[in-house]
């Protein structure tokens, strides 16, 4: 019999369907104003099977709360990104647009330089992602992700989802915004790694922008060599 837990586990992960009868005390709260789902009275998972075979399947609405919730992620500033809505402004940013239009789960290390439009980007493949619904997806700052990693380090009983989806065998995307930017004396460069190999032996999607090619990167010593490395190996790199 499946415990709570297993429950939220397997609905974190994105499984469709558990077998059991256990679906009491799980509750999806929601405004006043938003009226409770009539397929699953709120629970989150509609009945299935039959007589001799009885199981609970995810309801359609949790899938689109947690769409509603990963756009919700996208600043103010870039809510509208889109691949449509971008402007090419010269031959290597109409490029850039027609490959990752071509490739929206695709792996991508976008450089250049401030106003070229990477951001943009950047939401526009995360939108693409996150409306699918079909890969489960996390988009991080630099300042954000330092932060996680950080507390990796501090607190034992945290648990990283970014470092926890990493590890999975379920389909993940990490975006991770302004690589450049990140201060790799303020934690471990082993958490760091353990993240970026997490997602190359896995095979996870990675979209990174920054402002320092590969290369500057590691003669910089913004990042480690190795993890530069797994960068290289995993995207597809794209001049802004």
């Amino acid at each position: 019999m499946e415990t709570t837990m297993d429950i939220l586990t397997a609905m974190d992960l994105g499984h469709q369907e558990l077998p059991g009868e256990r679906v009491e005390g799980i509750r999806f709260t929601s405004p006043a104003s938003e009226p409770v789902c009539a397929l699953c009275a709120g629970t989150g998972w509609r009945r299935a099977g039959n007589e001799e075979s009885i199981g609970y399947r995810r309801c359609t609405c949790v899938e689109a709360r947690w769409v509603a919730s990963r756009l919700a992620a996208i600043p103010a500033l870039f809510r509208e990104a889109s691949f449509e809505s971008y402007q090419a402004r010269n031959p290597q940013q109409e490029r850039a647009v027609v490959l990752m239009r071509g490739l929206p789960e695709g792996s991508w290390y976008m450089t250049g330089h401030y106003g070229s439009g990477k951001t943009h980007l950047f939401y526009a493949q995360y939108r693409e992602i996150a409306a699918a619904g079909k890969i489960r997806c996390h988009v991080r700052t630099a300042r954000e992700l330092g932060e996680e990693l950080k507390r990796v380090e501090l607190d034992r009983d945290f648990v990283s989802p970014v470092m926890a989806a990493a590890h999975s065998c379920a389909p993940y995307h990490l975006f991770w915004d302004d690589i450049d930017k990140l201060k790799p004396t303020d934690f471990k460069t082993e958490v760091l790694f353990e993240l970026v190999d997490a997602l190359y032996r896995q095979k996870h999607g990675l979209t990174v922008t920054a402002n320092y090619s590969l290369r500057d990167l590691v003669e910089r010593e913004r990042i480690h060599p190795s993890i530069v490395r797994r960068l290289d190996d995993m995207c597809r790199v794209i001049q802004i």
